[in-house]
């Protein structure tokens, strides 16, 4: 048994027990010994107090086990072999007993001035938080419905700011490791080769050639009258904003923007009656209708239409002259190749990466915006009748282009049946002022719960994107001060935060705007770390 000597009211230390009167940091002192030099003075009562608790203590303990510190330091002392002898023998130190086993788990709350990371784990990697250090992992189909109230994602930034490679990376390359699908409509032309977009060498480097539309021929075709575009009519299963447009809404959608205006009650008349002519006789002749076809019937009402409608044929065909007449200029010049006649046999959705290149049609007119609403419309409408459907990432670049026009309404309807297909919307703008105020496209955008704001050089551009996103008043001068691949990122209701996005060397040679890609070539950089693959 261990002699103990007693030093204050709280604190035993231990005594050598070859030699009761010195203790493992030193001798007794005098004025704590309760014996006289000869050692023949009974001992007062706090010595025999205190031996009683060694006793008591002694007791209490199994022989056969040890304590932690016997176990892995018996060297050590409770008094931790303190330097001060003198300190020790009166007390001075606390007990130092060795520490015991213990997990991360356990002790991180140790560490309570550690920042917390401003997303879950769960998600695709984007970047680092600039406060805290941590990854930012985010996805907003995983995150649907808790986080956010929809998958939608919208990216803003100047030219320069590393927006499109961010988008290409965590948008396009890093979901079809979750083996989901990516369709991608490509505006902007690429540095290498201007005649095709930035995204046709990642198509190919994916075994599959990109959708490329051309004014004239020589490109795809996309009948907007192909049931494997839209239906007939509107799914009986739905109602409302639930289904994806019919043919009829998409034919309107067209003949609006042909236009340039609303469609009349009587031009829209004249057009219903001429399709659904069309749908009947191409039915019978087992054909598939063509906007050709009811141009010409609008042209040339059918008897049967007019007694039904208890009208002079010459009257319903004046109802229909101008929307006809436009619509017939627009096929042969504007709109050339492009929509009049069968749907190209390469338009497919593929699994994996699937890449319309509209790089070549221009800017102005309604070309541009009718092969959008085209192309929303027809994956649209096959994710709505897939019976196994996977889920999907629809990337517009340079989206400035379909906001701007009327079809802005179909792509809001098409939205809204997003969360049922399994559909996640990206969009990509360069500022907000490219979004017309209180319109339909202001709408799409604010239904993003996914918002990632790049540098804004101009003090109006960083104003108006704070106040679009409801971002707090400090994030102006951030947001103006932004370096390139550094953004401000929303999620949902949460607090933005500053996100630097981080790429692998295999990203960066896959996402560069092809300037890295004018140098080397793709395959001949990567052919030792990555195989190409095949859809």
């Amino acid at each position: 048994m261990k002699y103990f000597k007693k030093v204050n009211s709280a604190t035993l230390l231990p005594t050598s027990p070859s030699n009761p009167g010195k203790t493992a940091s030193g001798p007794i002192s005098p004025t704590d010994t309760a014996t006289n030099q000869k050692g023949t003075k009974k001992a007062s009562w706090k010595d025999r107090r205190a031996a009683k608790q060694a006793r008591k203590l002694a007791s209490t303990r199994n022989s056969n086990v040890q304590t932690s510190a016997e176990m892995f330091r018996p060297d050590v002392s409770w008094d931790a072999g303190r330097r001060s002898r003198t300190g020790s023998t009166y007390g001075l130190y606390d007990p130092a007993p060795e520490g015991g086993i213990s997990t991360t788990r356990q002790t991180e709350i140790s560490n309570l001035a550690v920042p917390w990371s401003p997303t879950s784990y769960k998600g695709l990697l984007f970047g680092l938080d600039l406060e805290s250090g941590w990854g930012v992992m985010h996805d907003p189909i995983f995150a649907y419905p808790n986080t956010v109230n929809n998958a939608n994602v919208i990216l803003i930034g100047d030219l320069g700011s590393a927006k499109s490679s961010g988008g290409k990376t965590w948008g396009c390359l890093r979901p079809l490791i979750l083996n989901r699908n990516v369709i991608v409509v490509d505006k902007k032309p690429s540095d290498s080769n201007p005649e095709e977009g930035e995204y046709a060498a990642l198509s190919r480097f994916f075994g599959r050639e990109p959708i490329t539309f051309k004014i004239g021929g020589g490109g795809a075709c996309l009948n907007i009258f192909d049931p494997a575009i839209s239906p007939e009519v509107e799914d009986t299963r739905t109602t409302g904003s639930e289904a994806p447009p019919s043919q009829a809404q998409l034919l309107r959608a067209v003949a609006t923007e042909v236009l340039g205006r609303p469609v009349s009650s009587r031009e829209g008349k004249a057009m219903r009656t001429a399709h659904h002519r069309v749908l009947k006789e191409t039915r019978a002749a087992g054909r598939t209708p063509t906007i050709g076809l009811v141009i010409a019937r609008m042209l040339d009402p059918s008897p049967i239409d007019c007694d039904q409608l208890q009208i002079d044929r010459t009257v319903l065909r004046e109802w229909g002259y101008d929307l006809a007449f436009e619509l017939e200029r627009f096929v042969d010049e504007d709109l050339s190749g492009l929509i009049d006649g069968e749907t190209s046999e390469n338009v497919i959705l593929a699994d994996g990466l699937t890449v319309f290149d509209v790089s070549q049609l221009p800017e102005t007119g309604p070309a541009l915006a009718i092969i959008m609403t085209v192309i929303n419309t027809w994956m649209t409408n096959r994710l709505f009748r897939a019976k196994n459907r996977r889920q999907t990432h629809f990337i517009v670049e340079e989206a400035w282009h379909v906001v701007q026009t009327s079809v802005a309404k179909v792509i809001r309807r098409n939205q809204k049946v997003s969360r049922a297909i399994g559909l996640s919307n990206w969009f990509m703008f360069h500022h907000v002022s490219d979004i017309p105020p209180g319109t339909e496209a202001e709408a799409i955008i604010k239904e993003c719960d996914t918002v990632l704001v790049y540098q804004q050089k101009k003090a109006p551009d960083a104003r108006a994107a704070v106040e679009m996103f409801d971002l707090p008043a400090s994030s102006y001068g951030t947001i103006l001060n932004l370096a390139t691949g550094t953004c401000l990122m929303k999620i949902g209701n949460e607090a933005p935060f500053e996100v630097k996005h981080l790429r692998s060397d295999v990203e960066k040679i896959l996402t560069d705007t092809d300037k890295a890609l004018t140098a080397q070539k793709m395959n001949e950089v990567i052919t030792d770390e990555l195989e190409p693959h095949t859809a």
